[in-house]
């Protein structure tokens, strides 16, 4: 759907393999390990080589499609978002409960609801960010994305006093933050022409910048 949030929002944090929620089946020196590295080191073609037969076995691993979608949206191209999405997709049918993965998914979903004007994909998005944020609720990045789709979809989909809870919340666990995202929200609402919800988001930054609830 246009308007809806863009490249920025998508995370390139480290994805903590444990705590995240995905078993840890590999080791240090194994294949998925080396393709890990390697894309954390941008040696992309690399680990393009080593991670994509072990996203396309026939029983995946969701962390090398995790690492696979992230190789392929930084090498680009015209499928690159196309190839994300799908290997995504399977990783969150692996991973079900694995925030980093749904937050990644969710962005990559909504940039391609963007693209092609899709309610399906903005619906995607939406859901997989809401899941995100239900496995983490300290996940800002989930949150942030989340506050921009509802501040920048169309109606039914946008809801501003939604947007308003993500930016809340974002405050409360990391204030500098908060503040950017009452800023963000004060001009995505104004560029929309809606002035009365600009003029409290900037109510709310200035309140939060002074240190006032």
């Amino acid at each position: 759907m246009r308007g809806l949030p863009g490249r920025a929002l998508i995370r390139r944090g480290a994805l903590a393999c444990g705590a995240a929620g995905i078993a840890v089946t590999w080791a240090m020196g194994s294949p998925l390990s080396e393709g890990m590295d390697l894309y954390r080191q941008k040696r992309l073609a690399e680990a393009k080589g080593v991670l994509e037969p072990l996203a396309r076995a026939p029983a995946p691993d969701p962390l090398a499609c995790y690492y696979l979608a992230m190789t392929l949206e930084d090498m680009g191209g015209p499928r690159a978002l196309d190839q994300a999405q799908v290997l995504l997709d399977k990783a969150t049918r692996l991973a079900p409960d694995n925030e980093a993965i749904l937050s990644e998914y969710g962005g990559v979903c909504l940039l391609l609801a963007d693209r092609d004007n899709s309610l399906t994909m903005a619906l995607a998005g939406r859901n997989a960010m809401v899941r995100a944020i239900a496995e983490n609720p300290a996940d800002l990045d989930a949150r942030e994305g989340l506050m921009t789709f509802y501040a920048q979809a169309p109606w039914p989909l946008g809801d501003a006093d939604r947007a308003f809870d993500q930016a809340a919340a974002i405050a409360k666990g990391d204030p500098k933050r908060g503040l950017a995202a009452y800023r963000k929200l004060a001009g995505i609402f104004q560029k929309a022409g809606k002035s009365s919800r600009a003029e409290s988001a900037q109510l709310a930054a200035q309140n939060l910048a002074r240190g006032q609830p």
